[in-house]
């Protein structure tokens, strides 16, 4: 008698999260030592810019709703303001409401010229370089180099059904979200970019991530227009 589908799906599924898990590991101990020089630098340049812990540690949420400690090259300055934040986090999840329209009458899902950002800050933001600690998280099993953004608690106790479907993964340091122009995008379409990796996670549509990370970190534009492009993978 032949698996059903479902179980084959599943089957595979398990495997592939099994050898990825093992393959993040292994190449996130290489990255840390071919670019322990660049995060040093990285670290300095952040410590002399503004006083403070050049690291940001944060609790985030992760596979099926498993808390830990996450790590970041800190982009603000310290003790600072957060109330916007949270009003504008509580907006965009419970209504869907953009942060501001732009010039172009295009509804923005992201803080702009948010005055909590450093000047060092805002070039990692760009190039994605103060995501490159998370590589620790990776190595300790509590992330994947590909998977949807872990998010913080207070985010997550307003999620429905439907988002925590994201949950179901280890969450990444990037993800199909972060290539598509996320500056353009609701939170229930980046929830649906995220259950769409979910059911549809390969090595292939991973190497494709890979890639247009890599392009977004050496083109600096923190993002990528071509949705269908990346999905098809």
């Amino acid at each position: 008698m032949s698996m059903p589908k479902s179980k084959r799906g599943f089957r595979r599924l398990f495997a592939y999260a099994t050898w990825k898990g093992a393959l993040d590991r292994v190449l996130a101990l290489l990255s840390i030592v071919a670019l322990s020089p660049l995060m040093l630098l990285l670290a300095i340049a952040i410590r002399i810019d503004s006083p403070g812990n050049p690291i940001f540690a944060q609790e985030r949420v992760g596979k099926d709703g498993r808390r830990f400690i996450a790590h970041k090259f800190r982009t603000m300055y310290k003790n600072n303001d957060d109330t916007e934040y949270k009003a504008y986090l509580t907006r965009l999840i419970t209504q869907g409401a953009p942060y501001v329209i732009d010039q172009r009458q295009r509804a923005v899902y992201k803080l702009v010229d948010d005055q909590r950002v450093t000047h060092v800050g805002a070039l990692l933001r760009k190039t994605n370089l103060d995501e490159l600690p998370q590589l620790f998280n990776v190595l300790k099993g509590e992330m994947s180099f590909i998977g949807p953004r872990p998010d913080i608690p207070f985010a997550v106790e307003m999620y429905t059904t439907l988002h925590r479907k994201r949950l179901s993964v280890k969450p990444g340091i990037t993800g199909l979200w972060q290539v598509c122009e996320r500056t353009n995008r609701s939170f229930d379409e980046m929830v649906s970019l995220d259950i769409d990796y979910v059911e549809r996670q390969s090595p292939l549509l991973d190497s494709k991530i890979v890639l247009r990370t890599l392009v977004t970190i050496f083109g600096r534009d923190g993002s990528y227009r071509d949705q269908k492009e990346v999905r098809d993978g």
